[in-house]
């Protein structure tokens, strides 16, 4: 009997003791106490003479159990609701569930006020009620009208972190109206307008050297205010999850991913911009890169849908029409410049006619000076604020001014062995428009047209074709509009090349072969290894390659039959850069890369030139003798010409001693000062021999790709 009596006084002691009192605004105060382990006793109080007040048990409308007190003016009414978003609530008895408000006592006061006394259960098992938990915070909201008469639309809410306290010292109540409309105002400018403006500017204007400030600055600023927004509001994560709605949990859950992520992509976003100007691991680089690109438009696009949740959730009269103006706005931005990208910058033309005159000489002077240029085709490119947004690294830049882009641009070479071709976009491509500042001229004489046709795109019809040897061969090309010069006339003409198109339905390839002056016929039959042939036509553009498995147009060129046409541009490329005979010389030729060596082998011998002042030696490298061409020729002129100012080697590749002795051998002609290097063949043979010369004392200036 004892024991019992002493529980019920502690009962009393905890649950029917403290009446506890919270004002919610100048409106409205709640009054609550705990009558026992069961019941809640809830009083309100409401400035509302006509109209309502009404109290949620959660942050926002959003699936929360509502009581209200109505007032017509005379009697006041008391109803259960249940409200599924910011419409109106429907009462607990018409979504199927029951009204579990009691009334205890009150109404209107003497001023004719809502003041008003009723009770409910903690948990009165009603899937349209929440419990109340008590001494745990959560959040409440609430809303209420006067001057008009029914359940209509509120004037003034708000919500709160709140809790059910049973004693004064676990009250607590914090107002959150403001701090989640701030939030809400913060997050769509960060995502709606900041990050858009990053993403906008690395999509459409990475051709500048001002983008990645405009990239970085915004998207910089989103991610810090989503970081330090959304802490100041994951207070709520103290609260309890049954306290939240499915939304609002959706919500802060999507939010607090998002603040994890943007740190992530803030680590990768320096880590890219590491790897890309101060290594050369392009691997890394390439993952880096795309993971960097995936999660930031991931996060772009969360971000804006989680900033329309949130309007939602909370109701934001202007905000969240406001955010879809954003949207809206966005999406045309990005629709209208991929438009024009697409169908108007894409598009590849001539040089401009408004650029001045640079030929490849002069552009190589100002390099010489420090500027930071590259030829594409027929223009001269300032590459100088694009090279820290090289996204395959700086270094292809810095390690390539001087060169020809085009071979690393359409796939048929990279920049050295260990990386794969890589066929750029029509949107890189377009990049070179901004970044041109000069148009080269096709020099004098080279190539004519009888009939003035435009050089744009010149067809050539099949004339010829020679086998060299299992897999090389050698074509004659012929055009009624377009004749070239039979003969060199000039060394500067010795290396150029020309662009070879082809187009299928779904894409169009583009490759570069270096053309020859020399007739390789004629040639052998002036050395007497051959009885001379009938002449070939003047004005005929010859090529050389190779047929590799796979290969898209040496595979369409060997298909050709006489008569059949070849799309072609040109002449490019800065070719030999020799203005005149005089000098000392090393030629690195790897397979087809042996081409324009020839010519400049044929030229000197023809003009006569003088060993004093003009020394050539010609490494030609091939995997076998039956691989490769016109061997029969170098070998004459070596052994039996001799010319004393020419050398040549034939290295060959199943020639395992004289494979190892090469490093030697080519040190040994580095005694002397070399004047220039030249290197033609594959990309991995190129930018081995460059790094040879560069390491073993030959300028870099001298040394030219090509």
């Amino acid at each position: 009997m004892k024991s019992i009596l002493i529980a019920l006084i502690l009962a009393i002691g905890v649950f029917g003791g403290e009446a506890l009192s919270q004002q919610i605004d100048s409106v409205m105060t709640m009054e609550w106490s705990v009558l026992d382990s069961e019941w809640i006793q809830i009083h309100l109080l409401c400035k509302v003479q006509l109209g309502y007040c009404s109290i949620g048990l959660r942050s926002s409308m959003t699936d929360c159990d509502m009581f209200a007190a109505l007032s017509d003016g005379e009697n006041v009414s008391l109803i259960d609701y249940w409200s599924r978003d910011h419409g109106t609530p429907r009462d607990d008895i018409t979504e199927g569930g029951s009204e579990d408000i009691k009334y205890v006592s009150g109404g209107l006061d003497n001023s004719g006020n809502i003041d008003v006394t009723f009770k409910r259960k903690l948990n009165t098992g009603d899937k349209y009620d929440q419990e109340i938990l008590l001494d745990n915070r959560g959040n409440i909201c609430w809303g209420y009208r006067n001057n008009r008469k029914g359940w209509t639309e509120h004037t003034e809410y708000g919500d709160a972190g709140f809790v059910w306290a049973t004693t004064k010292d676990n009250m607590y109540f914090s107002s959150s109206k403001e701090s989640k409309y701030n939030h809400g105002v913060a997050m769509s400018v960060g995502w709606s307008c900041l990050a858009v403006i990053g993403i906008f500017a690395s999509r459409y204007f990475k051709y500048t050297s001002w983008w990645i400030y405009v990239h970085v600055i915004p998207l910089l600023t989103a991610s810090l205010i989503t970081i330090i927004s959304s802490s100041l509001l994951f207070k709520d994560d103290k609260y309890s999850t049954e306290s939240m709605s499915e939304k609002t949990f959706d919500h802060s859950r999507l939010g607090m991913i998002m603040s994890s992520i943007v740190i992530s992509q803030c680590i990768f976003g320096v880590m890219y911009s590491y790897f890309k100007i101060f290594t050369k691991n392009v691997q890394a680089l390439t993952i880096l890169a795309r993971a960097h690109k995936v999660i930031g438009y991931a996060l772009l696009i969360v971000g804006l849908i989680n900033c329309l949740k949130g309007w939602e959730i909370y109701h934001g009269k202007a905000g969240l029409p406001l955010t879809i103006l954003g949207y809206i706005i966005a999406v045309l931005g990005f629709a209208g410049f991929e438009i024009y990208q697409i169908f108007f910058k894409n598009r590849r033309l001539p040089a401009s006619s408004k650029l001045p005159i640079i030929t490849h000489s002069v552009a190589m002077e100002m390099i010489a000076n420090g500027s930071k240029l590259m030829f594409a085709d027929d223009m001269v490119l300032d590459v100088g604020g694009f090279i820290l947004s090289h996204p395959g690294g700086s270094f292809m830049i810095t390690e390539c001014l001087g060169e020809d882009t085009g071979k690393y641009m359409v796939g048929c070479s990279s920049y050295g062995g260990a990386i794969l071709p890589y066929t750029h976009t029509d949107k890189a491509f377009s990049y070179f428009k901004n970044f041109a500042i000069g148009c080269i001229p096709t020099p004098d004489g080279y190539l004519h047209s009888p009939t003035n046709s435009s050089q744009s795109t010149m067809q050539f019809t099949l004339v010829s074709k020679k086998f060299l040897n299992e897999s090389t061969f050698l074509i004659h090309l012929k055009s009624d509009e377009f004749k070239m010069a039979s003969q060199c006339q000039d060394p500067s003409w010795i290396g150029k090349h020309f662009m070879v198109l082809h187009s299928s339905r779904f894409k169009t390839v583009r490759r570069y072969y270096s053309t020859m002056f020399v007739d390789l016929i004629e040639w052998s039959a002036e050395l007497g290894l051959t009885q001379r042939a009938e002449r070939t036509d003047d004005g005929y553009v010859k090529f050389i390659y190779k047929v590799y498995p796979g290969g898209y147009m040496t595979n369409h060129m060997n298909s050709l039959k006489t008569g059949e046409v070849l799309d072609i541009k040109g002449p490019f490329g800065p070719g030999l850069m020799l203005s005149k005979m005089d000098g000392n010389y090393l030629a690195f030729g790897g397979g087809t890369g042996l081409v324009p060596f020839l010519d400049l082998i044929y030229y000197a011998w023809k003009i006569g030139c003088n060993e004093d002042k003009f020394k050539l030696t010609v490494f030609a490298f091939f995997r076998s003798w039956k691989d490769g061409f016109a061997l029969d020729i170098l070998e004459k002129m070596r052994d039996y010409i001799k010319p004393p100012w020419l050398q040549v080697h034939i290295l060959l590749d199943d020639n395992s001693e004289q494979m190892k002795q090469i490093p030697e051998l080519v040190k040994s002609h580095l005694e002397k000062e070399v004047t220039s290097a030249w290197i033609c063949g594959p990309s991995g043979f190129n930018r081995y021999y460059h790094g040879f010369l560069l390491k073993n004392g030959v300028e870099k200036r001298k040394i030219i790709m090509m």
